[in-house]
């Protein structure tokens, strides 16, 4: 759940992206140049990246941070992911979000992704 301080960031996150949107409907409108198009849509992307990375790292990093507890729990140093497991750990806290991202994907059961995907 998020606070308070979250929320009001992640709103005015997200009217800053329908105020750009906005502009590239515009743009389409007044049959603006394909460059231009694509420098607004960028920013939109980027805008919605820091929505994502920003206002959610903490709550990320938490939950992967207790995946990763779980996964060491279970794996006493001789299971098959025992060495990334601990490289993992040791390097948790110098990497950036979409690194700690990318790199703890594994940690969640297969079963769990495909769980995931069906309920979308």
């Amino acid at each position: 759940m998020l606070n308070n301080e979250e929320k009001k960031a992640i709103l005015k996150r997200l009217s800053f992206v329908k105020g750009q949107i906005q502009g590239i409907e515009k743009m389409i409108e007044n049959n603006r140049s394909i460059k231009d198009l694509f420098v607004q849509l960028k920013a939109v992307e980027q805008a919605l990246h820091a929505a994502t990375y920003g206002v959610f790292e903490d709550q990320l990093k938490t939950h992967l941070a207790e995946a990763l507890s779980e996964r060491l729990a279970t794996c006493p140093g001789n299971c098959s992911d025992a060495e990334r497991l601990q490289f993992t750990r040791r390097e948790f806290a110098k990497l950036d979000l979409k690194g700690i991202i990318e790199s703890l994907t594994w940690l969640v059961p297969e079963e769990k992704v495909s769980k995931a995907r069906k309920t979308k």
